[in-house]
């Protein structure tokens, strides 16, 4: 440290008081313009050629085993992460659907064969072009779940149930007229709004984000209901 400067700062605030009037009057330095401007140009380039040096000297070194091998699992690491994340979806149509109908009409064996069931009635009673056979076979499987009051298992399949059998109906299976009156009156009854075809598709949407399992019944009829 500058003896000068020292001896202010440990003395009183005369002294280093008159430190600062001196230095105030030193003369000023000057640089000229574009001084700045040049440095930096002159850094820049440093770095770059820097940069450039050392990516010319890595792809003109030999490559041998110690460097190709470990090249050569980051490729393989790639490509396997490349055919498991990208491989196609395989495709849900109406013959997927009718392929997992069983011979007694209903599409599932799993614990949620009930919601199944509504998905698929509704799917097959909104295309025209589907199976009439398949629809009135998937009807008569959901008829016979119905209970002795006219509902199901719970409120909301209850009325899911009423909705696929509404859909049926309008689409001409006379078989679903008369479980659609019954169901119709125990929602009625039991004081459970009837739900409507738009409410059941939102809730297979809601059901097609949280699907899990390989149930292909399941993935079906939730993926059809979904695009109604």
């Amino acid at each position: 440290m500058n003896v000068d400067l020292e001896k202010c700062l440990v003395g009183d605030a005369a002294g280093l008081q008159a430190l600062v009037l001196r230095m105030r009057t030193a003369p000023q330095a000057h640089v000229r313009a574009g001084f700045a401007a040049e440095v930096m140009s002159k850094i820049g380039l440093a770095e770059a050629m820097g940069k450039r040096s050392r990516l010319s000297a890595f792809l003109c070194r030999p490559f041998g085993p110690a460097t190709l091998f470990p090249l050569a699992a980051c490729l393989v690491v790639m490509l396997a992460v490349c055919s498991v994340f990208m491989r196609p979806v395989p495709a849900i149509s109406m013959a997927n659907l009718l392929a997992c109908q069983r011979q007694d009409g209903s599409f599932s064996q799993t614990t949620a064969a009930p919601y199944v069931q509504a998905f698929a009635v509704t799917v097959l009673a909104k295309d025209p072009s589907s199976d009439r056979a398949a629809l009135n076979q998937a009807v008569e499987a959901l008829v016979r779940t119905q209970s002795a009051e006219g509902g199901w298992a719970n409120a909301r399949l209850s009325a899911r149930n009423v909705a696929a059998l509404s859909a049926a109906s309008d689409a001409g299976v006379k078989t679903a007229l008369s479980a659609y009156r019954r169901g119709l009156r125990y929602l009625r009854t039991h004081g459970i709004g009837e739900m409507s075809v738009a409410e059941v598709v939102r809730d297979a949407k809601e059901a097609e984000r949280n699907l899990a399992g390989g149930d292909n019944g399941l993935a079906c009829s939730i993926s059809l209901a979904a695009r109604l």
